[in-house]
């Protein structure tokens, strides 16, 4: 005979059965990725090629009017790029990662975004000013937009950083009266020893590799700004 505070057990329900399984198994899910992400934390990430190195000097003037020099920039994390602000091709896109590197790192002092004018005749102080406003570089933000003498800034871009010479579009070939030059549209990263570490084509005809060059230009500018700060 039972007790007389004995209750009979409670039924079994499959429903609530299936819900601790599934409580459970996402616990086990979450910390499963917290530790692989923790382990991989730990581990020291590959090192970035280093293509080429900048011996030379690049002296120049920003939107601001100021002369400015390339050596300035050693010891900062350098984003660089051509710029062309009648570009009818891929600059929409240099432009964007630009933009998302300034978000994310501008108030890091040792970071810095260039962009050098590949059309110098045209793009004035006073007009690189404008775009500069425009695209949301304020007058302190780490973004040099540079202009000056064509064949010294086309002579930087070439022999120093490596980008390929710009071409002169025929005139039956261009997609509109003001687009001139066909022009290199990657965005290199160099370090603060003035190393070339890599090249991004972040404009590309296939979608899924312009992603990845994205993905792979901000993660290589993470690096380089941990490997900044860890050195002594």
């Amino acid at each position: 005979m039972s007790a007389p505070h004995d209750h009979p057990p409670a039924p079994f329900s499959p429903v609530r059965f299936w819900l601790a399984v599934g409580g459970v198994i996402v616990v086990v899910l979450g910390l499963s990725a917290l530790l692989t992400r923790h382990f991989r934390s730990l581990q020291p990430r590959a090192e970035l090629p280093v293509y080429r190195e900048i011996p030379g000097d690049l002296t120049a003037t920003e939107r601001s009017g100021a002369t400015v020099r390339f050596s300035d920039l050693r010891g900062k994390v350098v984003v660089a790029a051509y710029l062309y602000t009648q570009c009818p091709h891929g600059c929409a896109a240099i432009t964007g990662q630009f933009q998302q590197l300034l978000r994310e790192h501008g108030s890091d002092p040792r970071f810095q975004l260039l962009s050098v004018a590949i059309q110098p005749e045209r793009d004035s102080v006073a007009l690189l000013k404008a775009y500069a406003e425009a695209v949301g570089a304020t007058e302190t933000s780490p973004w040099w937009f540079v202009t000056g003498d064509r064949q010294t800034l086309s002579d930087f871009m070439t022999d120093q950083v490596g980008m390929t010479p710009a071409k002169l579009i025929p005139e039956d070939e261009r997609i509109t009266p003001d687009d001139q030059y066909e022009h290199d549209l990657r965005i290199a990263l160099i370090d603060p020893r003035g190393r070339v570490r890599g090249y991004y084509s972040v404009f590309h005809p296939q979608p899924e590799i312009a992603a990845l060059m994205c993905t792979r230009l901000r993660e290589h500018v993470r690096q380089l700004l941990r490997e900044t700060a860890d050195s002594p």
